[in-house]
Parts: C-alpha cells; structure tokens; sequence
C-alpha cells in the first residue's frame, strides 16, 4: 500500500485536534462492533452457504464434508486474519485513524462479496479477505483508543472496547434468528457492507492520538532484539492460545445444537433458530466477562493472575459443557445453560487483552507489536477449527474434538509468566 494511497482516505481534522475520550471510544468500539457482526455471521449460516457453494463446486454436500470444508473455510478467514498484521506496522508509520479506516473498508467489502460468491473457491478468497480486513482493528483501533484517553480512564475504557465483539455477535444472532430465513445466507452477508459507512465518521470526527504525532518509524526488527523479543514472543503466544481456544470452543456451538436438532428430527428451519439463539446467550456471558474485565484485573492486581483464571476457567467450561453435558448426558438443555459460562471465559478473556497486550509495547512499536502478536496468533490459532473439522469427521462428535482441542490451555499456562506484569505502570511513551 503506498504512502498516496493511505492519504486518500486520510482524516481531515488536524492532528492533534481536541476531540472528547468519549467519542474517540465510541468510535472506535462500532467498528470493532461491526467487525464482530461480519466476522460471527458464518458461525450461523455455515451450513445453508455450504450445502449450496459444495455441490456448485461438484463436492457433496455431506455433514463429513461440511464439517470438513467448514473447518477448512474458518480456517482461511483466521489465515487472512494472520495476514493483517502489515495493518499494525501502517498505523505507526501512517497513523491510526487513516488505517483504521483502511480496516473497515477491506472488511466491509469483502464480507458483502462473500454474499455473490458462486463456488468454494471464490468464497473462500472472500473470506480470507474479510479475515484480512477484520484482523487490522486490533492494529489500529486498539492504540488508537489507549492513547487518546486519560491515563486515569485508559483501563477501564480498554477494558470495555472488548464488549463491542460480543455485541457484533450478538447482532449477528438476532438478525439471523429475525431475518436469517428470509434473507438467506446470503443476503445476510451482503449487510456486511454496512461497515464502511463508519468510515465517513472517522475521516471527518477523529484526530490522530497525541502519542503518535511524532513518528519515529523504528525498525519493526526491534520487536525482535532484547528483552522486547520475549515480550513480542510471549504475547503472541498468548493470543495464540485464546484465539485457537475460542474458535475450537464457542464459535461451534450454533453448529453442535443445529446438527443435534437435525439428527433428532427438527427442521432445518427451527435448528437455525435455535443455533442463533445458542449465539445470543453464549454472548451475553462474554458481554459479562469484558463489563467486568476493568474491575477483576483491579481486584487481582495483576494482569498474570488474571489470565491464569480466564485460562482455567475456560478449560474447565469448554470440558463441563461439550464433553459432560452433550457428549455424556446428551442434555442439549443444560448444554444451553452453560453456554454463558463458555462466554464468559473463552471470549471475556480478550477484554484482558484489549487492556493488556497494547501495555506490552512503547508508541513506535505499539501497532506493529499488537499486530505481529494478534496476527501471528492468527496463524498458530488457524489450525483449531480445521482440526475440529477433521476430528469431528473422524470420531463422528464434535463435542469430543472440542473437548480434546481444549487442552491448548494447559499449554498456555506457563507462557503467562513469560509476559510482563504492567498492571498499576502508565501506557509506555
């Protein structure tokens, strides 16, 4: 991308121009809250978009292969996800607003084209462009939040710009469980260009933080030297861990209650609202967990301890729910119930992040260092779903592939000590 064409849809306020912390939070929270409606909308019409696009694509359309190529195609859009992390490296040397913006255009665009595609090939190139697209908020918007608030409000309104997600994925089920039938899957991706409206607000509203006027384009290889390479290492690890978490564990929950309600024999109709509805109190417990974010990292003191207990607690809940409840009771009630539980842990966990991960990094490195460790936990987190797909298809049970892919947790315990404690220090010049 040249430097002419990022100063086309640069903003025309004068950096450093006054603009309230309010505005700059809302902002920057509608984009992350729409990104979380285009990317959570596959969750819901997987299988109506696939039992279309395979057989197009001469593949039958069977539940192995929708498991199959539904992993796969989840997997692409994490994969362009990876991809994005040019995202943070542009917001430090062209500024945050501008790339923000960038951001929102790619992903809108892309998502509504998913909505034309013809065949599984030509879907799965949209997608991976849309992942693109969506991986470039936390590069952008992130820093763009945390250094334009008061110090004295930063964590706390870090902490909420996470909530923006899982209102995205609950939009996400509520229009689908409204409007899903009617619009089809792919009328309900071609409302993905909606986004892009958000870009006229942020060119002419939002000034550049006062961070990162002075730009001092430092090499992005300092990520990489010193003490700042454990750091960059640690943290990308980290996300990692709770991105191949969350897209082996909740994200499968509107397919694990849809395939259970076919096979005991409700229309197709009925398990796509019940999917949907899945999504929406799966999300009202991640709503909880980020609301509460600001105050369970103040009364624990420390950043480390608190992802320890988002890491338990998400093993625990992805176990209880899927291997217990489904697997061994068969009780898609009770499977429900837990659901919020599952949100809470699996996705209020990035809450902790929103306020952590942008602590990690000095100013000129801020973006590039939040994209390299979201971006590359991208790449290692993109094989979760395809594995789900392909342990589903083998073992006949998602909930057992769900259950298993859980231990990534475990894994990551020992990482956390290998991250910077910053919890009570000012965001770093």
């Amino acid at each position: 991308m040249t430097e002419s064409a990022i100063e086309t849809i640069a903003s025309p306020i004068e950096e450093g121009g006054a603009v309230s912390p309010r505005k700059v939070f809302w902002a920057t929270w509608f984009g992350w809250m729409l990104d979380g409606f285009d990317s959570s909308m596959y969750s819901y019409i997987l299988v109506g978009a696939l039992t279309e696009l395979l057989p197009a694509s001469g593949i039958e359309p069977s539940r192995a292969n929708i498991g199959i190529y539904g992993g796969l195609l989840f997997s692409i859009f994490m994969l362009g996800w990876a991809c994005s992390m040019v995202w943070g490296w542009a917001a430090d040397r062209y500024g945050r607003v501008r790339i923000m913006c960038w951001t929102v255009l790619v992903y809108s665009l892309f998502t509504a084209l998913c909505g034309l595609a013809t065949g599984v090939v030509m879907f799965a190139l949209f997608r991976f462009m849309a992942g693109f697209g969506v991986g470039g908020e936390w590069a952008a918007g992130t820093p763009l939040l945390q250094e334009s608030v008061p110090e004295e409000t930063r964590v706390k309104l870090a902490g909420w710009l996470h909530t923006a997600t899982p209102t995205g994925l609950f939009l996400a089920a509520a229009v689908t469980l409204i409007g899903g039938s009617l619009l089809g899957w792919r009328g309900m991706f071609l409302l993905g260009i909606l986004p892009a409206l958000l870009i006229a607000y942020l060119r002419s509203n939002i000034p550049e933080p006062a961070h990162g006027r002075v730009r001092k384009h430092v090499s992005v290889a300092t990520l990489f030297s010193g003490e700042q390479a454990r750091t960059t290492w640690a943290a990308a690890l980290l996300m990692a861990c709770i991105i191949f978490g969350l897209w082996s564990s909740n994200f499968w929950a509107p397919t694990v209650v849809i395939t259970k309600l076919v096979a005991a024999g409700a229309t197709p109709a009925h398990a796509q609202q019940m999917g949907a509805v899945a999504g929406l109190i799966t999300n009202v417990g991640t709503l909880i967990g980020c609301l509460l974010m600001p105050w369970i990292t103040g009364y624990l003191a420390s950043r480390r301890r608190t992802a320890v207990l988002f890491f338990v607690g998400s093993l625990i809940s992805v176990v209880v729910s899927y291997e217990i409840a489904i697997e061994h009771l068969e009780s898609l009630t009770l499977f429900l119930i837990l659901l919020p539980v599952l949100g809470f842990f699996t996705n209020g966990v990035f809450g902790l992040f929103t306020i952590w991960l942008p602590e990690m990094f000095p100013t000129a490195l801020r973006g590039s260092g939040s994209g390299f460790a979201f971006s590359m936990g991208r790449v290692l987190g993109a094989a979760g779903p395809t594995l789900i797909g392909a342990l589903a298809a083998t073992t006949g049970s998602y909930p057992l592939a769900i259950s298993l892919l859980s231990l990534i947790y475990v894994v990551g315990l020992p990482i956390i000590a290998m991250a910077p404690e910053t919890a009570g220090k000012p965001l770093a010049k």
